[in-house]
């Protein structure tokens, strides 16, 4: 028979970090995001862990609110409703384009994301605006295209674990982005 003491006393969560997230700080996290309906739209569940600098417009503003003031070793679920994250889509941002704006694009397919430059100045001035948008349907002599987002309109819900926040190196500071974990 054995002395061990045994007791049913749940287990303690881990230790919390001691430097909070705020301005600047590098942050090292996995996330989960789902839609409304619960489907998972991203993930870094069997990747690397997502590292970012803290308020340097990294994430979505709504998103670094939640998150700042809490520490590594905790869990945290933020929802985020349209009007704080990627708003509603826009009708005016559907657009049919002439198809020979794209005759530089190798098999041009329906729901292809391209980057595409806008403007009216020459290629490469400041007048000119690279802008992601969704191949909505290819017709005879036009392309419908969708500048939205493609999460407009969505309640986007994060789960997100906090695994580590560090101050950053001086490299990070004067880039203003962070360059990797560097956990330790």
């Amino acid at each position: 028979m054995s002395n061990d003491k045994h007791t049913d006393a749940p287990l303690s969560p881990p230790p919390l970090g001691e430097l909070p997230i705020d301005d600047n700080v590098v942050v090292t996290m996995h996330y989960q995001l789902s839609n409304g309906f619960g489907e998972i739209i991203d993930s870094s569940q069997g990747q690397l862990a997502m590292v970012y600098m803290h308020n340097t417009a990294a994430l979505l503003p709504s998103l670094e609110r939640e998150l700042t003031g809490r520490r590594s070793g905790e869990v945290v679920e933020v929802v985020i409703y349209p009007e704080d994250g990627y708003d509603y889509p826009d009708e005016s941002l559907i657009q049919a384009l002439p198809r020979e704006q794209f005759a530089g694009i190798k098999d041009l397919a329906e729901g292809q994301r391209i980057r595409a430059r806008l403007g009216k100045g020459p290629a490469d001035s400041a007048e000119e605006e690279a802008r992601m948008m969704t191949v909505k349907e290819i017709r005879e002599n036009e392309v419908v295209v969708d500048m939205n987002h493609p999460l407009a309109g969505q309640v986007l819900h994060f789960l997100i674990n906090i695994v580590d926040v560090r101050e950053p190196s001086e490299e990070e500071l004067a880039n203003g982005y962070a360059d990797s974990a560097k956990i330790g």
